[in-house]
């Protein structure tokens, strides 16, 4: 039996596509949610905020930059804003939203 996909506004190849390239960006221990507009099934359109909870350190902005262009790339060039959280990181307000209200994928 397959596994129940996350009640997110996005395609099964959609979630698969940012699952891979979150693991391969940030390492497979890697944990990111979708927050925002996306987690809602009862809305329409917005873009996709995804927030990524690291277990070492936050790589660097380079990293970020490069999973954003290809998840973008793979969802149509859908606008992508990407917050990342590292284990020694004090959470911010946004950081709380987005682990208390997200969907992990």
């Amino acid at each position: 039996m397959a596994a129940a996909l996350p009640p997110v506004r996005l395609r099964p190849e959609e979630i698969a596509a940012v699952k891979r390239i979150v693991a391969e960006h940030f390492g497979p221990e890697a944990e990111v949610r979708v927050f925002g507009s996306r987690a809602r099934l009862d809305r329409r359109g917005g873009d996709l905020d995804l927030h990524v909870r690291v277990p070492g350190e936050k790589p660097g902005w380079q990293v970020e930059s490069r999973a954003v262009a290809a998840i973008e790339r793979a969802l149509d060039d859908r606008h992508t804003d990407l917050l990342v959280l590292a284990a020694g990181d004090t959470p911010q307000r946004i950081d709380e939203v987005a682990l208390a209200t997200g969907v992990l994928l």
